[in-house]
């Protein structure tokens, strides 16, 4: 692995992270370059059923898409698509790298609050988070959103929370085969 790709890749690893942190009511975060898309996982402490499922999912899609209208954009991927286990609802959100922003990504947060109240998992902050700069956080959150929209950047990874920690994985060109964590 070449010096280049290393500090790429460290790059990377920080950029999730601060959105990550920034945002903790994302579960994951798993970026595609060869397609140039960006999945946003948020968990809810309950299971909908498929109808709750469904009218949730057009919601979100309703809220994104009035949103885009609003700057006269039109999204080239947007798909939102919920999925249920035994306690909890997955609500998958995946966009396109060049319509998506962190206005956005704080649009989808605020609606998914409002609309799900204390059913929507956030996470909690790092112990080290309490020192922070918010103002810091979002001009990081920014940076990352345009770093990863790079089209140099051609590491497939997934970022998530596991307790206070965040994880992220570098995902190799077998489907099922990852790469080791990084923290």
């Amino acid at each position: 692995m070449s010096t280049r790709s290393l500090v790429e890749n460290a790059d990377t690893v920080s950029l999730v992270c601060a959105l990550l942190v920034r945002f903790p009511e994302l579960a994951s975060i798993r970026c595609g370059p060869t397609d140039r898309t960006l999945r946003l996982t948020f968990a809810l402490r309950q299971r909908l059923d498929k109808t709750a499922q469904h009218v949730l999912a057009e919601a979100v899609d309703e809220h994104v898409r009035s949103f885009l209208a609003l700057s006269k954009e039109e999204p080239a991927v947007l798909r939102v698509e919920c999925e249920g286990d035994r306690s909890l609802t997955f609500v998958h959100v995946t966009r396109d790298f060049e319509s998506f922003s962190k206005d956005e990504l704080e649009l989808q947060v605020g609606f998914l609050r409002d609309r799900c109240g204390d059913a929507l998992v956030r996470n909690p902050h790092p112990d080290d988070h309490l020192d922070t700069d918010p103002a810091a956080d979002d001009e990081a959150a920014v940076y990352a959103i345009e770093a990863l929209r790079d089209p140099t950047q051609s590491k497939s990874l997934v970022g998530f929370r596991e307790e206070k920690h965040v994880l992220v994985y570098f995902l190799k060109s077998q489907k099922k085969a990852k790469a080791s964590a990084r923290r």
